[in-house]
């Protein structure tokens, strides 16, 4: 199971992004570019099952 949640600009280039939390719980952050996600995700948090039980991120 993968969930997306979209944002809007989290790193200040005026595009939205996105953040992924992922089945074992680690926390992806995608940055967003003018015609989609640009390369891999940054892990921002390491797996817990904090992040499986959350609905919103912000």
């Amino acid at each position: 199971m993968l969930i997306l949640f979209g944002t809007p600009d989290a790193n200040n280039d005026a595009i939205p992004d996105i953040w992924a939390i992922r089945s074992d719980g680690s926390v992806g952050f995608y940055v967003g570019g003018r015609t989609g996600l640009t390369g891999n995700p940054v892990q921002v948090y390491g797996a817990h099952d904090f992040w499986l039980t959350r609905i919103a991120i912000g």
